[in-house]
């Protein structure tokens, strides 16, 4: 009986751990949907801030904002892809680069 109650337990171990690794995954997925939401939508703010400057000074501005947002967010894509993937190795021992995500 001992035994028995002890393979049911482990069941529902692993039936815990495939649960909070769907729950986990799940949180992953709603945060990065979150996260890129956002990002899409400051960027979206800063092509109206370049496109409807009053000023050829405040259109450099918004330009620049846009530009360092569009960059802020590639280096995150980067980093994020870089860090769920392994690293291959060739067969002739040099990392192989996987292609990079873009933002366009």
């Amino acid at each position: 009986m001992g035994e028995l109650a002890h393979i049911q337990n482990r069941g529902e171990t692993g039936t815990m751990a495939s649960h909070l690794r769907s729950t986990s995954q799940s949180h992953y997925a709603m945060t990065t949907l979150i996260s890129a939401s956002y990002a899409l939508q400051r960027q979206k703010i800063a092509v109206e801030r370049t496109l409807y400057a009053r000023s050829a000074e405040e259109s450099l501005l918004a330009a620049r904002w846009a530009s360092a947002w569009h960059k802020l967010v590639q280096r995150k894509l980067d980093q994020d892809l870089a860090a769920s993937m392994p690293k291959p190795v060739g067969s002739d021992g040099f990392l192989i680069l996987p292609a990079t995500r873009v933002l366009h």
